[in-house]
């Protein structure tokens, strides 16, 4: 170095000591590219400012609602980011003799884009796997702590608004957490433990209590309006969140799966596909349950980033979803009925229950803490239970649910809603039923015709046909798809409806053929669960 140089690195030390930031060079005339990220990274690392999302720099952002997500930095956008961290100098020539001199200057995007795609940046940024707009239990040294506000380094979330909540007892807690669910006209109560579950499992997860992942959680009613989505709300309300919602679309720009992984990136824990029918059948949302460390997310303009699927519960609301076999076995079914008309749902002084989750979302994170820790004072029990793929969820929250809360066990007929929901002739059957019994045609046999016009009047496809198919080939479908439903017996139900299969004498379409010909037919009574659940929401728990 010369001379020159020598004192123009003096005269630039000297004055950025002065203006109370710390200097940086941009690379040129010996400064690399791996130095210069660096020094700029290893500033701005300890301030939680930036992150590191699978190998991509992201900033947390504040949108309106007021519920942060994470965004890509962009390198416009992160020049004005790096400039608050140091002050800037580039070589340039102009001193004596041609000697460069060091200037003050800003960065270019292209500089801006090279520090981002170092592998400095990727090395120095803390890595982030999600947020969370609440307080997170987790474990340090076999004792249960609360972290909230700020990078947690640990579970590697990034905690948002949230204050440590109150201690609430255990004798408190569990009633409070069963009023939430105290309105919820459930299928069975197998149904309703199943709803308990799934409030307690992003607790578990987040802080890293439970090791496997949480199913989805699909919620399907008898008819609209009848409150599914409202449950999700307010379980995400538990939490802080608001639900990061995904439409049914069909392919292309905006298709299901680049909505997901939008979601995705955006880091905000809870994702419902809400309201779909018909085929639910994503290769790529498959897939996101089965990814173990990473799950790559293609987002248009932006190339793939890696997240951790960890991090993310997703839910699915329907009044008649057809599944693959796969979605099934990586879902927690919760099945509800619509509240009997004249049903009067309690008011709070906030307003609905939503309303008072959200105002008091502390109290009730609190109460959801206060029972994860008795689970963890015993010693973090589990049950035996084997009728799901995630078994570390299964059996931890089979056992809170049944033990602390006082649920029947949390499997009670899910591999029956999971058979169901993954079989288009079933989901088929059940469309139907539930139309027929908001048609009041109860206790009296149906023929295949009678199915038919069921179907045609209530705009229900028939699994391999379209809507106004011919009536003899429908009714030909229809006894094709009742006889798979039927070999094994006679009877069948289906959300607390049972269909019972006889015959009957029917007369000849041509009277002189003489005699009569035996028809099939399928009679819908309510099962004895149906009609308990009906009177009383709040039955078991």
């Amino acid at each position: 170095m010369s001379s020159t140089q020598t004192e123009a690195l003096q005269d630039f030390a000297e004055k950025t000591q002065s203006d109370g930031l710390p200097s940086l060079i941009l690379p040129g005339n010996g400064q690399t590219i791996t130095a210069c990220a660096e020094q700029l990274f290893g500033l701005i690392a300890p301030t939680h400012e930036l992150f590191n999302l699978g190998g991509r720099v992201v900033k947390v952002f504040l949108p309106a609602d007021g519920v942060a997500e994470l965004n890509l930095l962009s390198p416009p956008r992160a020049r004005s980011v790096f400039e608050k961290f140091a002050l800037v100098f580039a070589w340039r020539a102009g001193g004596p003799a041609g000697q460069p001199v060091l200037k003050q200057t800003v960065y270019s995007d292209d500089m801006a884009r090279a520090l981002l795609e170092s592998d400095e940046a990727k090395k120095i940024l803390p890595s982030v796997r999600g947020l969370a707009n609440c307080a997170v239990i987790r474990e340090h040294e076999g004792k249960l702590e609360v972290v909230a506000n700020g990078y947690d380094p640990v579970t590697r979330l990034f905690i948002t608004n949230a204050t440590a909540p109150p201690t609430v007892p255990l004798s408190e807690a569990v009633p409070a957490i069963k009023s939430l669910f105290e309105q919820v006209f459930f299928q069975t109560e197998g149904d309703r433990a199943r709803a308990v579950a799934s409030l307690f499992g992003p607790a578990l997860r987040m802080g890293g209590l439970l090791k496997g992942r949480v199913p989805a959680d699909t919620a399907e009613a008898d008819q609209s309006q009848s409150g599914k989505t409202y449950r999700q709300k307010v379980e995400a309300a538990v939490y802080g969140e608001r639900l990061s919602l995904v439409t049914q679309r069909e392919g292309g720009v905006g298709s299901v799966d680049e909505s997901f992984s939008q979601a995705l990136v955006k880091g905000r824990p809870f994702i419902q596909f809400d309201n779909f029918r018909g085929a639910f059948n994503s290769p790529s949302i498959e897939s996101f349950f089965s990814a173990e460390v990473e799950f790559p997310c293609r987002i248009p303009h932006q190339g793939t980033i890696h997240v951790n699927p960890e991090a993310f519960f997703v839910m699915l609301t329907s009044n008649g979803v057809n599944t693959t076999r796969d979605f099934a076995n990586r879902s927690n079914i919760i099945r509800i009925k619509k509240a009997p008309a004249g049903f009067e749902f309690k008011k709070f002084p906030e307003g609905d229950l939503l309303d008072h989750v959200r105002v008091r979302q502390a109290y009730y994170l609190a109460c959801v803490f206060a029972i994860i820790r008795e689970w963890h004072r015993r010693g973090k029990p589990r049950t035996a239970e084997t009728r799901h793929d995630f078994r570390d969820w299964v059996q931890v929250l089979d056992w809170i649910c049944q033990n602390l809360i006082g649920t029947v066990p949390i499997m009670d007929g899910h591999q029956q809603a999971q058979e169901r929901v993954s079989n288009p002739a079933q989901v088929w059957l059940r469309q139907w039923v539930l139309a027929a019994v908001e048609a009041k045609e109860l206790n009296r046999p149906l023929t295949a015709s009678n199915v038919f016009e069921i179907c045609e009047g209530a705009g229900i496809a028939i699994p391999g046909q379209a809507l106004g198919v011919a009536e003899a080939k429908g009714r030909k479908m229809i006894g094709v798809h009742l006889g798979k439903i039927f070999r094994d017996g006679d009877t069948f139900s289906v959300d607390g409806w049972l269909i019972t299969r006889s015959q009957m004498p029917m007369p000849r379409a041509n009277p002189a053929d003489g005699g009569a010909v035996f028809s099939k037919t399928y009679t819908i009574s309510p099962c004895s669960e149906n009609a308990a659940a009906t009177q009383s929401p709040q039955q078991g728990v």
